[in-house]
């Protein structure tokens, strides 16, 4: 979804419907588009903290449940990783913020329930084998599985993600996510802003508000 002259709230509602999906008709990811030459670093990192606070609000209003910090930080990635989910709440959504890179990569995507329908008699069977790394052949998720170039030399993405895993008390659906590294160069950087946000009681005590400090002021890259 290329982003053009949208307000925060109209593409945080889009992304909710796509993303905070109960069934298997949505995808359970979005991939947003800006223009590099509209952004820097900063505002980019504000963005996302800004669609953060959207989708809370959106997620009190749906679920009665907010979002709120498990991690939020920046790094430089050029690691292939296997399908899986990050480690969470058992209901959680992973927000990515690629910066422009000429470090071509690619980010895989698997509906692991669409997969499980097909897969196994019941839901229960699957949720009982359920493990966060996929261990199996990745070729079982390939008709459920979406590609996404998330990062360019002309332009900014975010790609937000449903992490939950199939627990009986997850009322949304996750899948699973991989990066693959076309043309790794340690000499130059892909970096990546991480948050994953844990979905929780709208009383639960946070420190939302530190953590974004850090965040938006830091400099540093991790590795």
């Amino acid at each position: 979804m290329k982003i053009k002259e949208e307000t925060i709230k109209n593409i945080a509602e889009k992304s909710f419907k796509l993303v905070f999906r109960t069934t298997t008709e949505a995808p359970g990811f979005v991939h947003l588009v800006f223009n590099k030459k509209e952004i820097t670093p900063y505002r980019f990192r504000y963005i996302m903290i800004d669609l953060k606070k959207e989708l809370s609000k959106l997620s009190v209003s749906t679920f009665n449940k907010k979002l709120s910090y498990h991690w939020l930080v920046r790094f430089d990635q050029q690691v292939n990783t296997p399908f899986h989910i990050d480690n969470a709440a058992d209901e959680s959504i992973l927000m990515l913020g690629y910066e422009p890179s000429e470090i071509k990569s690619e980010l895989h995507v698997a509906d692991y329930h669409a997969y499980a329908n097909k897969a196994y008699k019941t839901s229960e069977d699957y949720a009982n084998k359920f493990t966060p790394v996929f261990k199996e052949d990745d070729d079982l998720l390939k008709p459920f599985t979406s590609k996404i170039n998330s990062v360019k030399e002309d332009n900014y993405s975010i790609v937000i993600i449903n992490n939950s895993n199939p627990k009986s008390n997850v009322e949304t659906l996750g899948i699973y996510h991989k990066a693959l590294i076309i043309n790794k160069d340690l000499s130059k950087n892909r970096v990546v802003n991480s948050m994953v946000l844990n979905v929780v009681s709208i009383d639960e005590i946070t420190e939302d508000e530190k953590k974004e400090t850090i965040f938006l002021n830091t400099n540093l890259i991790s590795k």
